[in-house]
């Protein structure tokens, strides 16, 4: 129930996201304190085109998730733009959290780019991925779906992580 959709984004798309993230780190902000200096979240992008972008990524996202899913789904929450630096990672976690009213059904990461080490998507069921840029995975947001992010052990990881629910 993982689904890695290749050349699911324009090239020119990721470039133009990565330059903007790599321009506007001052509005890297989450409520988070881990994640306050890798996410630049919807709300706080002043660039229509760049909202444009992810929303046309998301529209698409909810095709294939229900295409593949054989569901109807609509966005849990705005995109975001996340970059993940030397060092950083992720512990294994599932985004579907009852208790904590995370009631998300799907997940996706687009990933813009694929030249740095490590980074590597995990899964609690031990598979791993490095998946190519401009490709997209989904999957779904609950047990046995938990997850994580490797160490990035060189360079700068970039994604669009979105999440999406039933209607």
């Amino acid at each position: 129930m993982i689904y890695i959709l290749e050349d699911f984004m324009l090239p020119e798309d990721a470039k133009t996201l990565i330059k903007f993230y790599n321009k506007n780190t001052h509005l890297c902000d989450d409520t988070r304190e881990f994640h306050k200096s890798r996410n630049i979240h919807y709300q706080d992008i002043p660039n229509a085109k760049i909202k444009s972008l992810l929303k046309y990524y998301e529209h698409k996202n909810v095709f294939f998730i229900d295409h593949y899913f054989k569901v109807k789904t609509k966005a849990y929450s705005d995109l975001r733009l996340v970059r993940w630096k030397k060092g950083e990672s992720m512990d294994l976690h599932q985004d579907r959290i009852p208790k904590l009213n995370d009631m998300m059904d799907f997940s996706s990461l687009c990933y813009l780019n694929d030249d740095y080490e490590g980074g590597e998507l995990f899964f609690e069921t031990g598979e791993s991925f490095k998946v190519k840029a401009l490709s997209c995975i989904i999957f779904p947001s609950g047990a046995p779906y938990g997850h994580g992010i490797k160490t990035v052990i060189k360079g700068k990881r970039y994604t669009i992580p979105s999440w999406y629910k039933l209607i």
